[in-house]
Formats: structure tokens, sequence, C-alpha cells
């Protein structure tokens, strides 16, 4: 029985690989299918190939997807496009974890330190002047900001950064970044406060009120408020 099948749909190509199959035997099977369809396409080998692995019940590793990469890569016309499977691997459990808990932080972050957390944050204590919270999360703030605070680290414009902020040095939104102080308006203390990045890519303010015109998505995970 064969470990890795080439089907086609309406979607475009799909390449099987059997999850209760030797994973090198699928590799050596691929190579060959590669070959086969490399060979079949060299006339037109301006036209690219491309496909989704498929494989079921087995969740591939980083190091496997390369490995499958890898042996694409040495063909110009043949890519993978996705891998789908009907599992998650660790790496990205782990990930997922990490995107989706909420870590509670009440210390006090001084004047040059730094402080990284994975995930939405929500912060209880104080940060002076110089000290910066990091996360790749959301932030939910309802302690004392002097500070720098960055949301969305490092590039993700999606995430907010809610609460009072007026005393902030700065607030950090993916790779945009808002010097409070320079605010032609000085901001409120208001811990209802919504820092974003609107639709211009620039960062704005808003309040809860907002919050399902801002992100529907955020929206929705909270179950409104």
């Amino acid at each position: 029985m064969k470990s890795v099948t080439l089907k086609g749909s309406q979607t475009g190509f799909q390449v099987i690989i059997d999850d209760e199959a030797d994973f090198h035997q699928a590799i050596h099977e691929f190579h060959e299918l590669m070959n086969q369809l490399a060979t079949k396409n060299r006339e037109s080998a301006a036209t690219q190939i491309g496909f989704t692995i498929l494989s079921g019940n087995r969740a591939l590793s980083a190091d496997q997807k390369q490995e499958l990469r890898d042996i694409t890569g040495k063909y110009g016309n043949l890519v993978i496009t996705a891998f789908q499977a009907n599992v998650m691997s660790n790496d990205e459990a782990y990930h997922l974890r990490d995107e989706n808990r909420v870590t509670i932080i009440d210390q006090t972050i001084r004047n040059g330190q730094d402080l990284r957390v994975k995930g939405d944050v929500l912060f209880l204590g104080t940060i002076h002047r110089g000290g910066r919270l990091i996360t790749n999360g959301n932030l939910f703030s309802m302690g004392k900001v002097e500070g720098i605070v960055q949301v969305g680290f490092p590039v993700d414009e999606s995430k907010l950064a809610i609460g009072d902020f007026h005393a902030a040095q700065q607030v950090r939104i993916g790779e945009q970044i808002e010097i409070i102080a320079d605010q032609k308006e000085p901001l409120t203390a208001d811990v209802r406060t919504v820092v974003h990045v609107n639709n211009l890519h620039s960062i704005d303010y808003s309040n809860l009120d907002n919050i399902k015109a801002i992100s529907p998505k955020f929206f929705s995970r909270i179950g409104g408020i």
C-alpha cells in the first residue's frame, strides 16, 4: 500500500501522507512523486504547481515539514502551499496556550527593567518611567503606568491596550509607537481607554463602549461587555 497519494480537487492538488505509514518510507515515496511531477511538467517549467500536504492524524513536526519543503525546493516549479492535519503538534499546542492565556502581574517595573510576557496580560502593578512591559498579546491595565507598554510584539497591530495610560511615556502596538506627551489633546485618566491601531495604520484612542466596532473578534472572544 502506498504511503503517499496525489489527488486533485476543486481547490488544487493534495498530497495525502498515510498517518500510519513509516515517515522515512513516506519521505522516499514523496521524493519519487515530486520527481515524476517535475518530469511531466518539464516542458511548462514556468507553470508552478502548488499542493496541500494532508497528514491525517499525524501531526508533522517543524523538522518534518522542512524536510518536505527541502525536497520540493529542488524543483523550481513545485511548492507546498499548506499543511493540514486532524491533530495538533506539541509546538502548536504550546503556542496556542501561550497566545490565549492571561497572565496576572502585580509587581513594580523600575527604570531600566524590561518585563516580557507571552499572551494577554492583566497588569495590577506599577511601571516607573524607563520601565517597559512587553507582550505579544493584549494588555488590560488596572495599575499605574508611567513607563512604556508594548502589545502585539513584535509586529501584530491587531492587539489592544486597555486602561489608564495618560501618564505613560509610550504605548506601542506592533511596530506603531505613540509618545503620549506629544498628544495634541492630553489623554484622560480613564481605565476604560482603548488604544488600538486604526485602518490608517496609526495609533488611535477610544473607550470600551466602542470595543465591538474597534475589534469584533476581541468583542466576540470576551462575550460582549
